[in-house]
This record gives C-alpha cells, sequence and structure tokens, in this order.
C-alpha cells in the first residue's frame, strides 16, 4: 500500500511540474510530509517496526526522522534557490495568512522536537517537547491543504486528512494510554 502511495505521487509531482526546481520543491515538501508521518507512526508500532525493518526500532525511527527533515529543509530552500529571499524562514506572519503559511512555524517546532530528542538523556521531560512534533504536523497538514499544488488533487487532501486524523489518534493515545506511565 505505501509503495502504491509513493509511485502515485510521484507521479502527480513529475506530471505537473514545470520546472526541475519546482519539482524538487514538491517532491520535498510532500515526501518530507510523508517521512515525518511515518516516523510518527513508527512510534505508535514499535515491534512490527522492527519486524518491518529488521533495525532496532530507535534506528528505524531516527532514519526515518532524518530524511523527513532533511527533506523539509530542502523545501523552503528551494525558494531561496529562485530568488525569494530568506524571509521563506520567519516563523512570523500576519494571523489571516499564518494559517496558509503554518508550515512555517512548523519547520521550527519540528526542529526543536527533534532536538530535545538528542538530548533525552539529560533531560527528564524531553518528551513533552519532542511531542510538539504531532502539532507540527497537523500545522504542515493546514499548509500541504492551503497552499500545496499536489493537494489540489481530492486524493491527496483525503489522504492529508486521514493522516492528520491518525496522528492526532495516535497522539491521544500516546498522552492518555491508561495503561501506561512514562516518566
Amino acid at each position: 500500500m505505501l509503495l502504491l502511495i509513493i509511485v502515485f505521487i510521484t507521479y502527480t509531482i513529475l506530471r505537473y511540474a514545470e520546472e526541475p526546481i519546482e519539482a524538487i520543491r514538491r517532491f520535498a515538501g510532500t515526501f518530507g510530509y510523508l517521512t515525518v508521518f511515518l516516523a510518527i507512526v513508527t512510534s505508535e508500532y514499535m515491534a512490527k517496526m522492527k519486524k518491518i525493518s529488521g533495525l532496532p526500532f530507535m534506528k528505524a525511527h531516527h532514519n526515518l526522522a532524518r530524511i523527513g527533515l532533511l527533506l523539509i529543509l530542502i523545501h523552503p530552500l528551494t525558494f531561496v534557490l529562485q530568488g525569494r529571499g530568506i524571509g521563506i524562514f520567519s516563523p512570523i506572519s500576519p494571523t489571516n495568512v499564518f494559517i496558509g503559511l503554518a508550515g512555517r512555524p512548523a519547520f521550527y517546532l519540528f526542529f526543536l522536537a527533534a532536538g530535545i530528542a538528542l538530548y533525552r538523556k539529560k533531560y527528564r521531560d524531553w518528551r513533552k517537547i519532542h511531542y510538539l512534533s504531532y502539532l507540527a504536523f497537523l500545522l504542515v497538514t493546514v499548509h500541504a491543504l492551503m497552499l500545496g499544488d499536489d493537494f489540489e488533487l481530492v486524493i491527496m487532501r483525503v489522504l492529508a486528512i486521514a493522516m492528520a486524523i491518525t496522528v492526532t489518534v495516535i497522539f491521544i493515545h500516546k498522552r492518555f494510554s491508561s495503561g501506561r506511565k512514562r516518566r
């Protein structure tokens, strides 16, 4: 199923790309989004992830997160390469524009959540900050639905909404599950 989604997204991006830099931007944004989704999903299915990837959970999860963060970084850099300036990295924008540009604050939330995970042994409550990746994912979903070229297609919109619902359910389960106490 995942392979089918990847082939479909790649076909969609290549079919509608006008310039190579635009194809790179769309590929990086869409696949960064998908890869971060997979990293979040793996956190819910640790044992299954080990069976599928053959890697220890943390290694598989971190590899997905690294790839996702790299793609997320490439996405706005393509705008800079097109001469649109570094303002693209400003997380601050007027409120009405903020919703459409929700990818900007999400960018920083993802890197903050990843950065705190690097120091998880040093900070006892690191997981509370790491949970910001769930909020960042929802912000990116809004960004994709409002501005993403590839998300104009109904199937992509449905996929994005399904992914956002999945991430929300995983967050609720991880945060509020009664069977596990985390320290």
